[in-house]
């Protein structure tokens, strides 16, 4: 057997190998941890735990939130900050800062409220599919049909008197019907105000439906506009495009 000595090059070479090499099963090894189902990483199965939440507390996060980053992280950190002080992990592990670009209907396209779209992400954490689609369905509905805002801040930054029917989920159409009622500008405090105030009863009605269902409560059996319409849908199409509206091909 012949001992060969190692030079200082190749003793240092060897060991920025070793270094790296075992950086990078450190890494692969954290990164599979994320997505284990061992204790303090974010499980791979859903839904989540839930615990009822008290719906005006978590308007009050929503309405604050949305001075912080608007509509969808406003009912995101309203829902789910709560969950992360109640609960702790997997929510803990859970950036709720992700959800920011939903705002003004995802960046200012004024399509689905941001608020809905916060909603819809938490609860597809929180409630079985199939549960968490007739959730968001009556959601959808209930914010189309009701007249908005409801909420009443203790410490308002602006007035707001004007109370409006969207009739639709759309971000352009709800903030347009109440900025024309109100006769504001879309840079008003009155509309920000109005829009942080929706933002909490988003979140607020969320709760309420999600306490419903953690005490066998929930119920819904009304239908998805795809299953009456053959087609994705919402159901007033009519009120904007009175021509050139996609439809179902026939089966």
């Amino acid at each position: 057997m012949t001992t060969k000595s190692l030079t200082r090059r190749e003793l240092l070479t060897g060991t920025g190998k070793l270094v790296v090499g075992t950086a990078v099963v450190a890494g692969v090894s954290a990164g599979m941890n994320i997505f284990s189902n061992a204790e303090g990483s974010v499980p791979q199965q859903l839904p989540w735990p839930y615990e009822k939440l008290e719906p005006e507390e978590v308007g009050k996060i929503a309405y604050d939130g949305w001075y912080k980053a608007f509509c969808s992280y406003g009912v995101a950190s309203g829902i789910l900050t709560s969950l992360q002080k109640k609960i702790g992990e997997p929510y803990t592990q859970l950036p709720v800062e992700g959800l920011r670009l939903g705002e003004g209907g995802l960046v200012g396209w004024g399509t689905l409220c941001g608020s809905l779209l916060g909603a819809t992400v938490a609860v597809g954490f929180i409630a079985p599919y199939d549960v968490g689609k007739q959730i968001m369905n009556e959601m959808l509905q209930w914010y189309s049909d009701t007249e908005l805002p409801i909420y009443k801040p203790s410490n308002p930054k602006a007035t707001v008197a004007v109370q409006t029917t969207s009739n639709s989920p759309l971000c352009h159409l709800s903030v347009g019907k109440w900025t024309k009622a109100a006769s504001k500008s879309l840079g008003s405090p009155e509309r920000k105000d109005r829009c942080a105030r929706v933002t909490a009863d988003v979140a607020m009605k969320t709760v309420m439906l999600l306490n419903d269902w953690k005490d066998g409560k929930f119920r819904s059996d009304r239908k998805l506009p795809s299953a009456l319409y053959g087609i994705t849908a919402q159901h007033n199409c009519n009120e904007c495009h009175t021509h050139e509206i996609p439809e179902a091909i026939k089966q």
